[in-house]
């Protein structure tokens, strides 16, 4: 059982720690990139065979002003069932590289999942320690 908590407790570590590089990776972004709203312009959703099951994968091409190069397109994955055509979504871009994009509202979170399984981790580890099991 002791083994169990050690490796739980550097299992919740290993997340916070993730969870800090994430946040710390969102604000050096943040400082660097432009900030400007892009629009969901065509959604597709198609049925793949993965690991012996159905499964659906979402794609998404999207456009975005800059400054520099006028509108752009590009195609990204989409992790949210309820995105529709017309969404407004955040989006920063690297003013050098402007097809290296972000959507900041997917890394924060998940670096908050990260966090929040880190917290419960070595919460649990406590809560046991406390409890003499």
């Amino acid at each position: 059982m002791k083994m169990v908590k050690v490796i739980v407790f550097i299992a919740g570590i290993f997340m916070l720690s993730a969870s800090i590089f994430g946040f710390w990776h969102i604000f050096y972004t943040y400082k660097k990139y432009i900030h400007t709203v892009c629009i969901v312009e065509k959604l597709h959703r198609k049925k793949v065979y993965k690991y012996r099951k159905m499964r659906y994968e979402d794609t998404m091409v999207i456009s975005y002003e800059t400054d520099k190069y006028g509108k752009l397109y590009t195609t990204l994955e989409s992790n949210y069932p309820f995105r529709k055509v017309g969404d407004k979504l955040i989006l920063w871009y690297d003013p050098n590289y402007p097809r290296n994009i972000k959507l900041p509202i997917s890394e924060v979170i998940l670096s908050i999942f990260f966090a929040a399984l880190g917290v419960i981790c070595i919460s649990t580890v406590f809560f046991l320690i406390k409890i003499k099991i």
